[in-house]
């Protein structure tokens, strides 16, 4: 086993991914004022975070030259049903993507439960009616609202297919640090959707606030899904047609 698969066996067991849900304080932060300010990684945070893989490699063979490796169950490698979860979830992002409009927003009343009802903002339609625009629904697509969705805590299952990567696509450093960049994106969707979800609520908040942080979710929702299906080309997995099932 290499000092880099050994990371990543690692990162399974002590990386959390638990549904992304902000605490208010966090909310108030990024809703100061009205221009959207998305963080982005700086440029130097890939080659810092590729440095640490290899340093912490060091000591690692340096630990198994020393100690020798254990064989715990929880070492195995992915299985093909574990990975299907990957191309499921992959093909649900394609269905959220080809069907934005659709999913975020629904006109006329809907059976929505009471945190709903006060997280969707409501619009004029020509019919009289309005139109209820849901930017949580995004974060079901992205596995941060229920354990049986296939992308719930994708990062750990990415870093157990370690041992598969075909090395002719990408090597393992690279591998893993493309994880770390899939997980950072699905986090950043999860807070946006959730921000934007409050709507009118927010202060200095107003319809065309919540449209362009909606069209800003859905503009890093797109990045997430390349990184996902890169993922996928280093796993030799083959793309699925956009689909809503999870099974």
């Amino acid at each position: 086993m290499t000092p880099l698969r050994i990371i990543a066996l690692c990162s399974c067991i002590f990386s959390f991914g638990w549904s992304f849900q902000p605490s208010i304080s966090t909310h108030n932060q990024i809703r100061a004022g009205t221009q959207l300010n998305v963080v982005k990684p700086e440029g130097n945070n890939v080659s810092s975070r590729r440095d640490l893989f290899e340093a912490v490699a060091k000591s690692a063979l340096v630990s198994s030259v020393l100690v020798g490796l254990p064989n715990p169950s929880f070492a195995a490698v992915a299985t093909p049903a574990e990975l299907k979860k990957l191309q499921l979830g992959h093909s649900r992002v394609r269905y959220l993507l080809t069907n934005w409009e659709k999913l975020t927003e629904t006109c006329n009343n809907k059976a929505m439960s009471d945190t709903e009802a006060k997280q969707v903002v409501r619009t004029e339609n020509g019919g009289g009616g309005f139109c209820d625009k849901n930017p949580l629904v995004v974060q079901e697509y992205l596995g941060y609202k229920s354990t049986d969705d296939p992308l719930f805590k994708a990062d750990k299952l990415m870093l157990k297919a370690v041992p598969l990567i075909d090395e002719s696509v990408m090597d393992e450093a690279d591998y893993v640090d493309l994880v770390e960049q899939y997980r950072d994106k699905a986090d950043q969707v999860s807070l946006l959707a959730y921000t934007s979800s409050w709507g009118e609520a927010n202060p200095n908040g107003g319809k065309e606030t919540v449209d362009e942080y909606l069209e800003t979710t859905r503009q890093v929702v797109l990045e997430t899904e390349s990184l996902l299906r890169k993922i996928m080309a280093a796993l030799k997995l083959e793309v699925l047609e956009p689909s809503v099932n999870k099974k």
